[in-house]
């Protein structure tokens, strides 16, 4: 249970922190900077679900084991993955609420 609360977070993380820390750079080069963080925090999540989950493919490899027959790790990466997708929107929509744009 605390590794699906901490998966949930940094993908919170990852897709908040990045879009603050974009709309800052916009700041910076007189852009329009919430308009820029509601942008980034849609392009993040993916980015958010991947750093979350520690790799790319090894999440997936996983669920390989299901036709082995072996489906208690198949059935904690699914969990693992939802908690990183849950995570990484919760993060998209924390943004949108801050900066009162609409996706």
């Amino acid at each position: 249970m605390a590794q699906v609360i901490l998966t949930l977070f940094v993908a919170y993380g990852i897709v908040v922190g990045g879009a603050v820390t974009g709309g800052i750079g916009a700041m910076l080069t007189e852009k329009p900077p919430l308009l820029y963080m509601a942008d980034l925090a849609d392009q993040l999540k993916i980015w958010g679900l991947v750093g979350a989950l520690g790799g790319t493919f090894d999440s997936f490899m996983q669920i390989e084991k299901l036709f082995v027959g072996n489906f208690s790790p198949v059935a904690k990466q699914l969990i693992m993955i939802f908690a990183a997708f849950a995570g990484a929107h919760a993060g998209s929509m924390s943004v949108h609420w801050l900066v009162q744009v609409r996706p």
